[in-house]
């Protein structure tokens, strides 16, 4: 390149610093293509483009002529750090450039440079809020973009000390998978809050309902070991109590087995919902449909839609309402039980257990009435002819195995609640008897 050249591109380059717009019009219509030969080569390294310049100064009207007459200059990088002019504009805060430029060439929100860091990054790491928001609203999904070091936007607001960007992204994302997202060596940005000492960010952060108070990274340790393992300072007893409030746990703490009760009680809730709903479905139908129908006119004494069986066997017919009633009331108290929850857990469980089996037993009474009736055997015992020898063996059978269940569940449980309580009571007694003797003065 002669002379000459070199110092038309010197002038188009001062007039990028000066913002000169008239200039780079004097200078256009001198050389047209003078803006395809500005990339040169000075001492072995690449300059930036006049946009670049434009775009880190702030000189609007002279970012806008450019784009206007070379609009793919908006793609082209600074061969150093591979920074895009939005890059350059959204670090510096120009609101306006930022705009322009993408309206230009909206995917140039998600352009990487040598770190991995898109435009979004870039303006939350200077805490250019503003710019992080126009980004937003034409690329959501520069927010969810990782850097080549695994860190999301959250962990370089944190690491930047930017809290009101930090803030402006959790309230606009609202999203509890970013929120927990965690680096490459498992940090979450609450690990990383606490490492670097920012009360206010962890104060903060606690306070998020989505946020993992116990999460373990990769090295095995949560927000509260972190803290612990810090060596104390101005701000270690903000960080403490915040963390204290948010019942934030050490790891070995955290990975102790949950309470088995509450435990077995969430897997088998839906289960349980199943089983008392259709327990308490038949018992509504037998209500409804009584064994043997309802009367269908008002003939001979009767009345249309009551049960025969109450007018044939008033006796039979009282206790199925009996065991009926017991039946639906006892699964609707364990739909209702499951509904609401109590705080205790082994309360619970125990409650619930004693209702279900409560249901279930009327359930079988229920049905046991239903077929004497049904089968027309209603004395006891029940004669063993030869068409109803199998049915009643079999029912005998039935009956002689849940009374047989229901008593073995019945006695271990009180066996198991006996040990249990024996063992306090011995527990108790050893540790008054090594009291006394230990407070005893030797003779």
């Amino acid at each position: 390149m002669d002379k000459i050249q070199q110092q038309v591109i010197k002038k188009l380059y001062n007039a990028a610093i000066e913002g000169d717009v008239q200039s780079l019009l004097n200078l256009l219509q001198e050389d047209p293509h003078i803006l395809n030969r500005r990339n040169v080569k000075n001492s072995g390294c690449f300059i930036p483009s006049p946009l670049h310049v434009a775009a880190e100064i702030g000189h609007l009207e002279f970012t806008r002529e450019i784009l206007s007459r070379k609009p793919e200059l908006a793609e082209e990088v600074y061969q150093i750090r591979r920074w895009s002019p939005l890059h350059v504009a959204s670090g510096k805060g120009h609101l306006e450039i930022v705009k322009a430029l993408i309206s230009v060439n909206p995917d140039m929100c998600l352009a990487r440079d040598v770190d991995g860091l898109n435009p979004a990054h870039v303006a939350a790491t200077k805490g250019q809020v503003h710019v992080v928001d126009e980004i937003l609203k034409v690329v959501p999904q520069a927010a969810r973009e990782r850097t080549n070091a695994g860190v999301t936007v959250l962990h370089l607001c944190v690491k930047h000390r930017q809290i009101d960007a930090l803030k402006y992204l959790i309230s606009v994302v609202d999203d509890a998978e970013l929120l927990n997202l965690r680096d490459f060596d498992g940090n979450t940005i609450l690990h990383l809050a606490v490492a670097t000492k920012q009360p206010e960010m962890v104060k903060f952060l606690v306070k998020n309902k989505k946020m993992e108070k116990n999460a373990i990274n990769t090295n095995g340790l949560t927000a509260m070991d972190i803290h612990i393992r810090s060596k104390s300072g101005i701000n270690h007893s903000e960080i403490w109590v915040a963390l204290k409030k948010a019942k934030a746990l050490k790891a070995k703490t955290a990975l102790k087995p949950r309470d088995k009760h509450r435990t077995w009680l969430e897997s088998q809730r839906n289960a349980l919902m199943v089983v008392a709903s259709l327990i308490a479905t038949m018992a509504f139908q037998v209500v409804i449909n009584p064994p043997g129908g309802a009367w269908q006119d008002n003939m001979d004494g009767h009345i249309a839609g009551n049960s025969i069986m109450a007018d044939v066997d008033k006796d039979h017919y009282d206790r199925l309402l009996i065991y009926n009633t017991v039946g639906l009331i006892s699964s609707l108290s364990v739909i209702l039980l499951l509904i609401s929850g109590l705080p205790c857990a082994r309360l619970f469980v125990g409650i619930l257990m004693i209702t279900l089996w409560i249901a279930i037993s009327a359930t079988t009474l229920s049905y046991l009435v239903s077929v004497r009736y049904l089968t027309g055997n209603r004395e006891f015992p029940w004669p063993l002819s030869v068409n109803h020898r199998a049915v009643v063996i079999a029912i005998l059978v039935s009956i002689c195995f849940w009374i047989v269940l229901l008593v073995v569940l019945l006695l271990a449980n009180a066996l198991r609640f006996i040990v249990k309580a024996l063992r306090g009571l011995a527990q108790k007694l050893f540790r008054r008897c090594f009291s006394f003797f230990r407070q005893r003065p030797y003779v």
